[in-house]
């Protein structure tokens, strides 16, 4: 097995103990450079005298802000919206990647607080026949029975999974169509950031399930495809800085954020 400053013997070892702290240090890098950018070129333009609405209405406009546009969301585009907002984000890539009872044992491991969400039964299982199992891991992490209850019918990394890949895959063929019907914001990068993302989630199943399939993997196999899993993980950490994804960590929130300042509370719109 490779270590840290030993050699490299497989993807396993190379993504877990040297491409990580790179992936780490990119992020970091893409992560200041882009608030910094943000920050030392902001100019600010002249606005009319804000209309005080009362901080009622500061909060209401808070709350509309992010709710009006899921309701808009749901009116003109449900399929968009289910696939997209639900399937993909609300209940499958956010919370396998925060909650799966594996993804949280390893970040326990780098930040030891994370190891709460085990210890207050926060952490979803692996699949419904799975729950009580404890999950390994370098450092103790006590994992007590998950809060969720009858919810990990459907609360488990299987059917989430399952929902988050078909979810980017309906991403992948909306881009597709609408590349076909002549859009110009189709860009390569698109697709690039969604196979990316389709690839973690695929390999990350099948290492999960210790099968590709059709056979059961031997130890070999499956450190090749959890070391591609966590490679492409790291890539796409690289990434996010860099690509649309930025919006998930930050471009989504400072907009909102911004676009409720300007509208709800300095012109008083409701």
């Amino acid at each position: 097995m490779g270590y840290l400053g030993g050699s490299v013997t497989d993807v396993y070892s190379f993504a877990v103990y040297y491409f990580f702290w790179v992936a780490i240090a990119v992020f970091a890098f893409g992560a200041v450079y882009r608030i910094a950018k943000m920050v030392l070129f902001w100019r600010r333009v002249v606005k009319a005298e804000p209309r005080n609405r009362g901080v009622g209405a500061w909060i209401i406009g808070l709350i509309r802000t992010f709710v009006d546009p899921i309701i808009f969301s749901i009116k003109t585009k449900p399929h968009d919206f289910l696939a997209g907002m639900v399937a993909l984000h609300l209940v499958g890539v956010i919370p396998l990647i925060f909650l799966l009872a594996h993804h949280v044992a390893f970040f326990a491991y780098w930040f030891s607080p994370y190891k709460i969400i085990a210890e207050t039964g926060l952490w979803i299982p692996l699949s419904v026949t799975t729950s009580t199992l404890t999950i390994t891991s370098p450092i103790e992490v006590k994992f007590v029975d998950s809060i969720w209850g009858p919810l990990t019918v459907v609360l488990n990394g299987d059917v989430l999974a399952i929902l988050a890949i078909l979810g980017t895959a309906f991403k992948i063929g909306t881009k597709v169509m609408e590349q076909i019907h002549g859009l110009r914001h189709v860009r390569w990068s698109d697709y690039f950031s969604l196979g990316l993302l389709l690839f973690i989630l695929l390999t990350g199943y099948m290492a999960a399930r210790h099968s590709t399939g059709t056979v059961t993997m031997d130890v070999g196999t499956y450190r090749t495809v959890l070391g591609l899993h966590i490679l492409g993980a790291e890539v796409l950490l690289m990434l996010l800085p860099f690509s649309k994804y930025w919006h998930i960590v930050f471009g989504y929130w400072y907009g909102k954020l911004h676009e409720w300042y300007d509208l709800r509370v300095q012109k008083g719109l409701v």
